[in-house]
């Protein structure tokens, strides 16, 4: 399967919201990628595939 380009903003600790990209096979590898990253629940809105 093909790595397509999700689309997120998260809530940083400092309550700033950042825009992010990751690349992922699926919205819940995208979203769980996410929150390894920035951590649990740090997903404002999103993921969202960009076509």
């Amino acid at each position: 399967m093909a790595a397509k380009t999700w689309k997120a903003k998260i809530r940083l600790k400092n309550g700033g919201l950042q825009d992010i990209t990751v690349q992922a096979d699926n919205y819940f590898n995208a979203k769980s990628m996410i929150e390894t990253q920035y951590g649990k629940g740090c997903i404002f809105s999103g993921p969202t595939e960009i076509r």
